[in-house]
């Protein structure tokens, strides 16, 4: 695994310290930004969203693939014209493109809160009880949101997004499911497991999604395959996976939102903002309640070959091109 870890990692690291010669700043107006943000845009990065996020093939990659198929301008040398964030910064097509990916993981969020409204509302009832098992499931989430939450922050402006990048993570999670899915021991599922997780699993889990910072590797492939590796059975795995995920889109989404400051109005269409988000809240919670039972059913073989599929797909356009 630490192996694994210091490949993902050279593989992230290696395109970013590679010195490339800037282009000259061009610049468009909001109107033209917001006019990217077309119906077909909307509708098939909500869906996209929606369909992969929970899934262990990587949204977020599923997303920039979608976006060079729409052939979205996400040019980090355009800059729209007027429009800063909250710190004044200038605002660039790249960081628009990449800021909408962000905001409207809402709609995943949402499908969670109705999915898991059960044992959410259970666990809110806990706390307030100061019961020791909603109190012990709070702290390991809390433990296993802060080592992504905390590099993901210190990282952010050196994340690449390129389609190189995700085919290569693509690639190499599916070959890593397939190892577990081999050598991983299958744990038993227990009722209410994940409420007797301790510091040391959370801590696990937490750390296995930080290699999920790099582009195409999933989130929740990281979170379910450390869950398994920390002892925990596929179902509580995955579980845990959305528990984690939900505080994790929560915080990454509302500080997209408070950084760009005014410019989300400026740039963002609230009617296409909104489908998108319904689109991707209405496609998550398919996504999600069918997930659970599949994985039960046939665990994450099919995710490791379709990975590995679209990957050498992904390399083989490239080279063709």
């Amino acid at each position: 695994m630490r192996g694994l870890c210091l490949l993902l990692l050279t593989l992230w690291v290696a395109p970013s310290i590679s010195a490339a010669t800037p282009s000259p700043a061009a610049e468009v107006s909001a109107e033209e930004a917001r006019a990217q943000f077309t119906t077909t845009r909307v509708v098939v990065t909500g869906v996209v969203e929606g369909v992969t996020e929970f899934l262990p093939v990587s949204s977020t990659g599923h997303m920039i693939i979608s976006d060079r198929l729409l052939s979205v301008d996400n040019d980090e040398h355009t800059f729209v014209r007027g429009v800063v964030d909250r710190k004044g910064r200038p605002v660039n097509l790249d960081r628009v493109a990449d800021d909408y990916i962000v905001i409207i993981q809402f709609g995943a969020i949402l499908a969670v809160l109705v999915v898991f409204f059960s044992r959410l509302r259970q666990l809110a009832s806990g706390l307030l009880k100061l019961e020791p098992s909603a109190l012990a499931l709070t702290q390991s989430i809390a433990i296993a949101f802060l080592p992504a939450a905390v590099l993901g922050y210190l990282c952010k402006e050196y994340i690449p997004f390129s389609i190189e990048i995700v085919a290569l993570a693509l690639i190499t999670g599916g070959l890593v499911i397939l190892l577990a899915e081999r050598y991983l021991p299958k744990h038993q599922a227990q009722p209410d497991e994940v409420l007797r997780l301790t510091w040391r699993q959370a801590l696990t889990i937490g750390l296995c999604q930080c290699v999920a910072l790099i582009p195409g590797t999933s989130r929740s492939l990281a979170t379910i395959l450390g869950g398994r590796w920390a002892g925990l059975s596929a179902a509580a795995a995955t579980e845990f996976s959305f528990l984690v995920g939900l505080a994790i889109l929560s915080a990454a989404s509302l500080y997209k939102l408070y950084s760009l400051g005014p410019a989300v109005s400026q740039v963002y269409p609230l009617g296409s903002a909104g489908l998108g988000l319904l689109i991707a809240a209405l496609a998550a919670f398919l996504s999600v309640k069918w997930m659970v039972g599949f994985i039960m059913r046939r665990g994450m073989g099919p995710f490791a070959w379709y990975r590995i599929a679209l990957g050498l797909s992904i390399l083989g356009w490239l080279a063709l091109r």
